[in-house]
């Protein structure tokens, strides 16, 4: 958290002004801001993940189910399995098996549809996102994807509770931990770095992959070591 005053201006889910001054000494990048302020952006970036979850997860039943009692049950029993075995994180593959973690498609799909929209506004126009995403990057859109399964998992609705900023910051924290543990093993750092490169670059328009178009107990299941 800054110790210090910022002054920013939200502009829309999708994008901030480029930069901020500190007492008129440095420039402050606008991803630091959102991560340093997620009971701002959480609501934010909440809008945005709650319909990728929906498709990519498929979590809601289709077709012959149509008692309430039932949808409900299977909402919540999908998203539990999700978060219980930290497949929220690694399913479906985007990757066909050739990384570890954080290989789910939502998570791309998050970190593209947040970070890269066509908003002139978007980070994706920072040097920062140029040639990958940040790692906390990634968490952050990871840890609001928890919250969201998060509610499914409570309301078995699409009523979700309010995603808290304790909450957020918890899970965050918990991630970024996992993360942590990557980074000091070699080759799963090389993957992670090489698998962020490879996201930044169809948010870029420079790689197509598939259809681009497109505080926990359980911090463990987050990676595979």
């Amino acid at each position: 958290m800054f110790m210090y005053k910022t002054r920013f201006v939200h502009v829309s889910a999708m994008g901030l002004m480029p930069y901020f001054t500190v007492h008129g000494v440095e420039p402050i990048f606008p991803f630091d801001l959102l991560c340093n302020d997620l009971y701002t952006f959480r609501t934010e970036l909440k809008k945005v993940i709650i319909p990728i979850v929906k498709l990519v997860y498929n979590i809601f039943p289709k077709g012959t189910v149509t008692c309430k009692e039932d949808i409900q049950k299977h909402v919540i029993a999908a998203a539990t399995e999700l978060l219980k075995t930290g497949d929220y994180l690694r399913i479906p593959d985007l990757s066909n098996g050739e990384w570890k973690n954080f290989v789910s498609q939502a998570l791309m799909d998050g970190c593209l549809a947040f970070y890269y929209s066509s908003s002139k506004k978007a980070l994706k126009n920072t040097d920062e996102f140029h040639c990958t995403i940040p790692q906390n990057g990634l968490i952050l859109v990871a840890a609001v994807m928890k919250g969201v399964l998060s509610g499914f998992s409570e309301t078995g609705t699409d009523k979700l509770p309010d995603l808290s900023a304790d909450k957020c910051r918890s899970d965050f924290n918990s991630l970024r931990r996992s993360v942590d543990k990557l980074m000091d093993i070699p080759k799963h750092h090389e993957e992670l770095e090489d698998m962020l490169a490879q996201w930044a670059m169809i948010g870029m328009g420079e790689f197509v992959h598939g259809d681009a178009s497109a505080g926990s107990d359980l911090e463990d299941v987050n990676i595979i070591l």
